[in-house]
This record gives structure tokens, C-alpha cells and sequence, in this order.
């Protein structure tokens, strides 16, 4: 029990040198963000509205793209996302992270925006899923160089790339049916291929009006004075276990 302890103790104080890379979980609740969310796109007030499905264009490059941007008001580092989604066909999908610019450089509302991808702030992030059996709320924990540091008032862009032979629905990712209540740091774009520009789901003819807002929940890396209350706690418990013993 001791060895188990301080090796989760370990790993909290050393977690900043973990091995970059990206792994999943889900649960079945969709009314609302699990934890403490930095950032939403759909307050949890609403969060069981975004009950449509949306899915991939017509997928005509090799991989087929959807896109939530979103505007950080304030600066964290991220270490992990959740989304509504379903995974209707098993593949591997790919996940990336572009900054669009400042605030502003890339409308939040305007049916018209669009956005051609420039570096991939992650570090090239794939991951095998296999079906869902339905929606869920899907958790997507990064480690290392991937969990990044995202700027106060910059706007970024989240793509999920589906692979061509999944299918334009192999996996549906759950927004809001109207723009009510929408994201005033972003909304949901969406491209038929990973080489193309990225339109808005009403620029794509995949909604009407704008903006559509997907199911987005960022978590941040927590405080160290955090970390350090943990690491308390488990070395109370060593204590303890070791007290108990003796």
C-alpha cells in the first residue's frame, strides 16, 4: 500500500515530465461538464440542448474535419478537453490545436468566417476509439509537450479528423440546434478535407444561420499550490498506513 502511495505522489510532483500523448475516457453524463471546466462553449445551464448530432461534410480529402474556436479569457495551460460526441465507426482519429490570432482575427458569429489551419500546436496527437454505443461525454487527457499554454484573448481552433474510409459519420459531435445560447469566443467550423480551408457549418450548407456552437469543455493543468495539497494528503496517508502498521 505504501509503495502504491508514493508512487501516485510520484507522479503528481513529476507530472510536468510525462511523455507527450493523448488518451481517452467517457461517462454517461450529458447535462452537464464533469469537474471544473476553464472554458465552455455551452454553459452546463444548457449544456442537454446540444442534442443534435453533427457530423463530417462529404469527405473528399483523407481525412474529414470538425472544428470548435474558441477565445480563453484568461491565460491556463491545457490539460484536457471534453466533448458530446458518439463514435458510430471504430477507427483512428487524429486531434489538433491551431492558433487563429488575437481575438477578432477570426469571427465568432459571422456565417461567412473561415480559417486555413497554420501550425499544429499539439505534436501530431492519434488515437484509436471504438464505438460509443450512442452519445457520451467524451474526456480526452493530454500528457507532456501537448498539454499547451493558451493565451488570454487568443483565439484557437480544437479539429477532430475522422478518417475517409469511417465515413462522413463516423463520429457525430453534439451541438446546439440554434445559435441560443451561443459561444461569444467561437463557433463550430467543419471541411471535406485536412488540406482545405474551414468554413462555418452554415458556409458548408451543414446548418442554417450562425453561429452553431459545439459541445467544448477545456480543463487546465492545476495550480501547484494545488498539486502540493495533494501531495499532502497522500503523505498523510503513508503516515498513516505506516503508523498503523507498527
Amino acid at each position: 500500500m505504501k509503495k502504491h502511495l508514493l508512487a501516485i505522489l510520484a507522479a503528481c510532483v513529476l507530472g510536468g515530465t510525462a511523455r507527450a500523448g493523448i488518451s481517452y475516457s467517457s461517462s454517461a453524463n450529458l447535462t452537464a461538464w464533469n469537474g471544473t471546466p476553464a472554458y465552455t462553449s455551452i454553459p452546463s445551464a444548457s449544456l442537454s440542448s446540444a442534442a443534435t448530432a453533427q457530423s463530417d461534410p462529404t469527405i473528399t480529402g483523407n481525412y474529414g474535419v470538425m472544428a470548435e474556436m474558441f477565445t480563453p479569457a484568461s491565460a491556463f495551460t491545457l490539460a484536457s478537453f471534453n466533448v458530446l460526441f458518439s463514435i458510430n465507426n471504430p477507427g483512428s482519429h487524429q486531434f489538433h490545436l491551431y492558433d487563429l490570432g488575437p481575438a477578432g482575427t477570426v469571427s465568432s458569429s459571422s456565417s461567412s468566417a473561415t480559417y486555413t489551419p497554420g501550425t499544429d500546436l499539439f505534436s501530431g496527437l492519434s488515437l484509436s476509439l471504438s464505438s460509443s454505443g450512442g452519445e457520451v461525454q467524451g474526456q480526452f487527457s493530454l500528457s507532456g509537450a501537448d498539454q499547451v499554454s493558451l493565451a488570454a484573448n487568443e483565439s484557437y481552433a480544437l479539429e477532430i479528423w475522422t478518417p475517409a474510409a469511417n465515413g462522413s459519420s463516423g463520429i457525430t459531435w453534439y451541438r446546439l440546434p440554434s445559435n441560443t445560447p451561443s459561444d461569444p469566443g467561437g463557433q463550430m467550423f467543419s471541411a471535406g478535407s485536412e488540406t482545405g480551408a474551414r468554413n462555418t457549418l452554415a458556409g458548408n450548407g451543414q446548418a442554417g444561420g450562425a453561429p452553431r456552437t459545439a459541445s467544448l469543455a477545456l480543463y487546465a493543468v492545476p495550480e501547484p499550490s494545488t498539486l502540493a495539497m495533494i501531495g499532502l494528503g497522500l503523505t498523510t496517508s503513508v503516515w498513516v498506513v505506516r503508523r498503523r502498521k507498527n
